[in-house]
Formats: structure tokens, C-alpha cells, sequence
């Protein structure tokens, strides 16, 4: 489902989410208060990731859509594409396309072809490819348009995939690597639902620390929600400009500026990756977090990242029943006996076994926005409101910030309360 070259402390980007980016920061339009989740999220994303990430699809999408979209240039894109370059994953949108449009290139160039089609389908790709960032929109699904030469002709199909289709395929493909998310707000919630919350009893975990050689405390720590502090991105970016149009450079010098916190994160998944045991695991995401506290403390004002862990046992929770009852102690055919094998390969279902034998599992640790954060804290919303009409002329009444913290809250709500501080 995903690359298996993907390169450590990478970070799959939305396309919705640089498109908002690109809206705003490229002058086609003014930022709603809905945009300070967007500029949040990728800020710390880009800064705090190595590689960067999308899907085909999207990328495909993107090629159709950016002359009629974008037609004077797409900032953050480029940015994006300079920096850390822009690949793809597989897996993430996987629903048939339907054919929209279909054009003749026995005298055309592929090129010209497309041209073509953005000249008659132009108006309806302003009006059908551009999802506004708007908490009070409710979308069922996002449309995607995709392309191929077909014989003599050039084909346009369009594939409808719902929020939650595109969310549970993606959180599929984090759990398989290292791979952060970084997404818009409207499926932001349906991402913290998402997530892998552990799954084994303190039974199973009273195993995993024997074989281990580890504390059960520190297998359940590891496996909880907790924050990481992390330097406020956003605030130094907007601090350090005069106007939009410096923000796409300036962020590319703050990236320069992180590349140790970049290099920490490629040991720590080296580190993980290494480790013959949970317990050398554990070791080597404490010496990550004791860097990062003091890496830190050198900025007067912080946010912080929201951390998550999950035991890497497979991608397939069907097989969740079958290893907690071989962890809790019965034999390899009893715990083989509840799994669905329907659903499950083989050479998957061995895998609880390779991993008793060579006391090898993988605990990966996740991040996500704490967009919360921002949205509770006055005084930082209060700085960035100040920043955003300085540079964007813009004013946000009460009404709509607390729309929008209202909802981010609402997402958030349990999580917040299950953080080790």
C-alpha cells in the first residue's frame, strides 16, 4: 500500500489544505478565520518533516485543475516541490472514476489536449475542484479528476470519495511506516477518530514487558496521548514579515533554520527501527524527548505537538483478537484461530509469531496538530489575529473565532483529557 523506500520523518500533506494555502498566500483571495488551522498545521508540518508526500490521484488532480485554479502561481506548492519534494502513496483513494470529458488528439499534442480541456470545462472546475475551508460547509464527499490517453483520445474520469473513505484509507497507510498526517480542518475530526487507540489488554501488555524486559507503566505511557512542546512556528514566521508575499521565502528560511530538530526525528526512527527490543525502544524515544526539552527551552514561548503511540503488530486490526490471545499466553493455533482468513494473508498471519520468536516490535510514534491549543490560549490567538490583520487586512469578529474553537474543541474533546503531561 505504500512505498517501502519512503524516507524517515516524512509527512503525507493534503491537497485541500495546500490548495487553501496557495488561495491565500498566492493574493487570489482574502484568509477566513477557518485559514489559521491551515497555515498551523502545515507551518509545523513543513518545518518539522523531511520528505513530503501525496497520493497519485491528487497529484493528478492537481496537474488538471492548477492552470484554472491558479493560473498566476501556487506559492506554497513550489515550496513544498524546492524543499523536501513532493512524492506519492498508494492507497489512499482507490474508487473507480467516472469518464467527465473526452477529447480528440489525432492533431493535438498531450499538451494541447489538456489545454483543451481546461478551456471547456474551466468554468466547472472553478466551481466543483475548489473546497472552501469553511467549518459551516458540510461535505459528504471530495470529488477528484484524473487523466489518461486513451487510443486517439484524451480522458478525463472524476472519482467521488467520501471523508471517511479518505480518512480510514489514509490512517491504513500511516500505520504501515513513520508517516505523519497533515490535513484541513474538515477532516481533522474524523482523523482523531481514527486514530489507533491501544487495543491490548493489561494482560497483553504484562507480556510484552516480560518478553522486554520493560515496566508495563512505561508500555502504557508510551501508548497514551502526551504532549511534546514545540517552538511556535507560526508566531516566528509572521513576527519576522512585512507582507504576504515574504511568507513563502521566510518559511523556507525557518525550515533551513530547524534542520536539527529534522535530523533528530530521522535517528529517532532509525533508533525505533533498530532496536531489538521494546525496552531499547522506549530508551531510544526518551533520549528523543529529553533532546527536544531542551532544544526547546532556547524559545521563551512554545505550543505543543500532540504524541500518540502504537505498537506496530500489523496494519490489520482483524488480527487484534489473534495476537492478544497469543500474547496472553496460549499457543500459536489457538490464537490463529481468531483471525479472519477471509481478510488475512499467510504470511501475515505469522507475523505475531516471527515477532515472539525475535522479541522485535515496532512502536511508532505519531504526531498531531494541536490546533486546540491555539484556539484555548488567548494570548496566542490574540498575537496571531494581530499578525493576520497587519499583513492580510483582515478582522475576525468573537462570533467566528469561537465557531471555530467550538468545533476544534469538540473534536479534541476526549483526547485533551487522556494527555500525559
Amino acid at each position: 500500500m505504500i512505498d517501502d523506500k519512503i524516507g524517515h520523518n516524512s509527512a503525507y500533506v493534503n491537497l485541500n489544505l495546500i490548495d487553501d494555502l496557495d488561495y491565500c498566500l498566492g493574493g487570489y483571495g482574502k484568509p477566513t478565520v477557518e485559514f489559521l488551522f491551515s497555515l498551523n498545521t502545515f507551518v509545523e508540518t513543513f518545518i518539522a518533516s523531511s520528505e513530503f508526500y501525496t497520493s497519485l490521484d491528487e497529484l493528478n488532480h492537481l496537474n488538471l485543475t492548477t492552470p484554472v485554479l491558479f493560473p498566476n502561481g501556487r506559492p506554497i506548492l513550489n515550496l513544498i516541490a524546492r524543499h523536501g519534494g513532493l512524492k506519492f502513496v498508494n492507497g489512499i483513494v482507490d474508487n473507480p472514476g467516472s469518464e467527465i470529458y473526452r477529447g480528440n488528439i489525432l492533431v493535438r499534442s498531450k499538451r494541447e489536449a489538456q489545454q483543451d480541456f481546461v478551456l471547456e470545462y474551466g468554468q466547472k472546475i472553478q466551481e466543483k475542484y475548489f473546497i472552501k475551508n469553511d467549518i459551516n460547509l458540510v461535505l459528504e464527499t471530495i470529488p477528484l479528476a484524473t487523466s489518461k490517453f486513451e487510443d486517439d483520445c484524451f480522458v478525463v474520469s472524476e472519482t467521488q470519495n467520501s471523508l471517511d473513505e479518505l480518512v480510514s484509507n489514509l490512517m491504513n497507510v500511516s500505520r504501515s511506516s513513520s508517516i505523519q498526517t497533515s490535513l484541513p480542518l474538515s477532516l481533522y475530526g474524523k482523523q482523531i477518530r481514527s486514530l489507533n487507540r491501544t487495543p491490548y489488554s493489561i494482560q497483553s501488555l504484562e507480556m510484552v514487558a516480560k518478553i522486554h524486559n520493560a515496566k508495563v507503566e512505561d508500555l502504557k505511557s508510551s501508548l497514551n496521548y502526551q504532549y511534546l512542546p514545540i517552538p511556535s512556528f507560526t508566531n516566528i514566521l509572521l513576527s519576522s514579515v512585512t507582507s504576504v508575499s515574504e511568507i513563502p521565502h521566510k518559511l523556507g528560511q525557518l525550515r533551513l533554520d530547524f534542520q536539527e530538530l529534522r535530523d533528530q526525528f530521522v535517528q529517532l526512527e532509525i533508533d525505533i527501527n533498530e532496536s531489538a527490543t521494546m525496552k531499547q525502544q522506549l530508551e531510544a524515544f526518551r533520549k528523543f524527548k529529553d533532546f527536544w526539552n531542551i532544544f526547546n527551552n532556547k524559545y521563551v514561548e512554545s505550543k505543543h505537538r500532540i504524541m500518540y503511540g502504537d505498537f506496530d503488530f500489523t496494519t490489520n486490526s482483524d488480527l487484534d483478537k489473534g495476537i492478544d490471545t497469543f500474547i496472553d499466553g496460549s499457543t500459536f493455533t489457538d490464537s490463529v484461530k481468531d483471525l479472519n482468513f477471509g481478510k488475512i494473508l499467510g504470511n501475515v498471519i505469522t507475523k505475531g509469531y516471527s515477532w515472539y520468536s525475535d522479541r522485535k516490535v515496532i512502536n511508532r510514534f505519531k504526531g498531531i496538530t494541536n490546533i486546540w491549543e491555539l484556539f484555548e490560549n488567548s494570548n496566542a490567538i490574540n498575537q496571531q489575529l494581530k499578525h493576520f490583520e497587519r499583513l492580510f487586512g483582515v478582522n475576525f469578529t468573537n462570533s467566528e473565532i469561537n465557531n471555530v474553537h467550538d468545533f476544534v474543541s469538540q473534536k479534541l474533546n476526549n483526547i485533551t483529557k487522556e494527555i500525559n503531561n
